[in-house]
């Protein structure tokens, strides 16, 4: 996310979204009908914090969705289906490629539609156990969208994922990323709550600061419920705390391990 979750932050129409829809819920019905393993789902999304924990060697896990993101009363996007693969290459690391997007863009301008950037990186999980759980990720954006939904740009990121469990569950991300020679820095302090059973649910600050520009500050917030050991769904949304941020966000999630 976070993608995606958040993690598409620059990335379709009505044909885009009904055969991302029907691609979901098949996803969904093949999901309900896979045994179990023992292994337990442990995602990115919902939400800008990534998780710390990495797929476990040889395994496979999918996050996808659906998000819509409204800037201001004239400009707003619906981005599908926000998918992150991730691959377990060993206990502590893996790979994954995000923003395999289609995005819908609508503005005063007209309307763009195409694919967004695509996202390649790793995560190398740096401690576990105990209270603190940490990770190191390390990602490139690929000028890989279409022309009005592309940066024309390689543009690198690094992040340290922090999780801590005591009283006070808390979570965040620090990332520092380099758009074309422009330099930004997101961060995250993330409450992730337990609600009994299956469910829990969120609350977290996002801002990201970058170079030359207005900061951003978002309040985001959502639910998951765990269906199976290998399967979560979740829903999620956004709120801007001032005005470089935009108005809202909401989405709904999909995610499974195989």
């Amino acid at each position: 996310m976070g993608i995606c979750g958040w993690h598409c932050t620059r990335a379709g129409r009505a044909f885009g979204r009904r055969h991302v829809g029907g691609t979901i819920a098949g996803l969904m019905l093949f999901a309900v009908a896979t045994s179990s393993t023992g292994q337990t789902v442990d995602t990115n999304r919902p939400g800008f914090s990534f998780t710390p924990g990495t797929v476990p060697a040889g395994y496979w896990q999918l996050e996808t969705g659906i998000a819509h993101d409204r800037t201001d009363s004239d400009n707003s996007s619906t981005t599908a289906p926000i998918a992150e693969l991730r691959f377990g290459v060993s206990d502590r690391t893996e790979v994954f490629v995000s923003g395999l997007s289609w995005t819908t863009v609508d503005a005063p301008g007209g309307d763009v539609d195409g694919l967004a950037d695509v996202t390649f990186g790793m995560k190398f999980a740096l401690s576990s156990g105990g209270a603190w759980a940490t990770a190191l990720l390390l990602q490139v954006t690929a000028p890989l969208g279409d022309d009005e939904l592309t940066s024309d740009s390689w543009d690198p990121s690094a992040a340290f994922v922090w999780t801590h469990s005591g009283a006070l569950p808390l979570a965040g991300t620090f990332k520092v990323s380099d758009f074309d020679g422009q330099l930004q820095v997101d961060n995250s302090l993330k409450l992730p709550l337990a609600l009994g059973g299956p469910h829990s649910t969120f609350f977290e600050w996002e801002a990201n600061l970058p170079e030359g520009g207005d900061d951003a500050h978002w309040l985001n917030g959502g639910y998951q419920f765990l269906a199976s050991e290998r399967v979560q769904f979740d829903i999620n949304f956004g709120v801007g705390l001032n005005d470089a941020a935009g108005d809202y966000r909401f989405g709904i999630g999909f995610s499974q391990l195989f």
